[in-house]
């Protein structure tokens, strides 16, 4: 272990965050002694008066130390790890620098959004979970040749490049790079193992377990994680006032009301038609539990046109379309009012370019051969502002076109970069 260099100091943060994994592990190496803070509580301590007067971001990680209070992972981790993690000359720490930050900006967030939805963190949104995927294979694809003749990734040893990338990179070894994968970036993974069995990271992380089988999306935790609200729930404390019993008053002769007209029972919508071989419910729960190949199948198997059928729509109006915000809102409004057409409808609708220059457009699956939102007039609000073209799908053309909404690989429209995407 190497000699105290004297920087003593409180850690806060909160169980197993990877960034203050990195501060604790940077302080292995700098002979730091910081210590987490016992009774910190996400959400609380953090948002106390004692806390956000030290710390007006009221951000974690945090650190207290008697030269002062800082606030940023990066800068908690150099000042904690001393001279030799952070470089000894300007451009070498300008390299670290470099890594060190494309880690956070890059890395960390496409790993959250591969993992989160194997946590229960977030839903199983196809489309950022492959661009998740496509972020991390550019990132490993260039790290593993800068990685073919070198044993650290800035100079010839271990500094805050290399366990800032490493740390952020340990839940995708554990959980996503099997065997296959991890031979696939044969550097990276020499490297890897190579900073991840350093002395220094045993102390805090322990040993990584390396990926058997990639996890997968968990619907069960995510549900038990964001569990629904449920409807006319009673508050909490509040029990139903009883009613004074009345007492019978004598009954007064009225005059009888004359006849009404039998009142014209409403149609359940789609009910005239026989019963369909593909189940929306079914059709949804594969969409949000299972790879694309095990949902076309089912599709491919089920589907019939007429029982149902597949719609393309794009927005009327694309050049009134300038702030991603009121897209999005639009697109969330639209939803709200469809609530009632879930039984009968599955729709992927993406926002593409930039603010200024955007596009809305999407592809749905609906109830019977007609255009499903005119079945109910409630239905019809919104589809009004779209031109709603129904796909033909024994046309290879249409149908590669529905499975890539399918698979979330509708990177561009009309020239315009993915943005957003809502799911119905």
């Amino acid at each position: 272990m190497p000699a105290k260099n004297g920087v003593d100091g409180t850690l806060y943060s909160y169980p197993n965050n990877p960034r203050a994994q990195l501060i604790q592990i940077a302080a292995q190496y700098g002979g730091s002694d910081v210590k987490l803070c016992p009774n910190f509580e996400f959400g609380v301590t953090n948002k106390s008066p004692e806390f956000t007067a030290k710390f007006p971001f009221g951000q974690v990680p945090a650190f207290e130390s008697s030269a002062g209070c800082l606030n940023d992972t990066m800068a908690i981790a150099s000042f904690v790890g001393g001279s030799d993690l952070r470089g000894n000359d300007e451009f070498t720490r300008a390299t670290i620098s470099q890594y060190m930050n494309m880690a956070e900006t890059q890395l960390f967030p496409a790993a959250c959004q591969v993992l989160y939805p194997c946590w229960g963190l977030m839903p199983n949104n196809k489309n950022v979970v492959n661009k998740g995927h496509e972020n991390i294979k550019n990132f490993m694809s260039v790290l593993d040749k800068h990685l073919l003749d070198r044993t650290y990734l800035v100079g010839e040893s271990v500094t805050l490049a290399d366990l800032t990338v490493a740390v952020y990179m340990r839940d995708l070894y554990n959980m996503m790079f099997d065997e296959a994968k991890r031979n696939t970036y044969v550097n990276v993974t020499r490297w890897f193992t190579t900073i991840i069995n350093q002395d220094e990271v045993l102390r805090i992380l322990g040993t990584t377990a390396l990926c058997v089988k990639p996890a997968q999306f968990d619907a069960k935790l995510f549900q038990q994680n964001n569990p629904k609200p449920q409807k006319n729930a009673p508050k909490k404390d509040q029990t139903p006032k009883k009613e004074a019993a009345k007492k019978p008053e004598p009954k007064k002769e009225e005059a009888k009301p004359a006849a009404e007209a039998p009142k014209k029972e409403k149609k359940a919508p789609f009910s005239s038609l026989p019963p369909a071989k593909l189940s929306m419910d079914q059709f949804k729960r594969l969409y949000w539990n299972e790879e694309t190949p095990v949902i076309m199948k089912y599709f491919d198997d089920t589907f019939v046109d007429g029982e149902w059928g597949v719609w393309k729509v794009e927005y009327k109006y694309q050049n009134e379309l300038k702030r991603t915000t009121t897209t999005n809102n639009l697109v969330k409004g639209m939803f709200q009012r469809l609530e009632s057409m879930k039984k009968y409808a599955f729709g992927l609708m993406y926002v593409f370019g930039d603010a200024g220059d955007q596009r809305l457009a999407g592809i749905w699956l609906g109830r019977g051969g007609d255009n499903f939102f005119y079945e109910d007039d409630n239905w019809t609000i919104d589809i009004e502002n779209f031109n709603c073209t129904k796909m033909d799908m024994n046309k290879p053309d249409e149908k590669a076109l529905w499975t890539k909404f399918i698979a979330g690989e509708m990177d561009d429209w009309e020239g315009r970069q993915f943005e957003k995407d809502h799911i119905f």
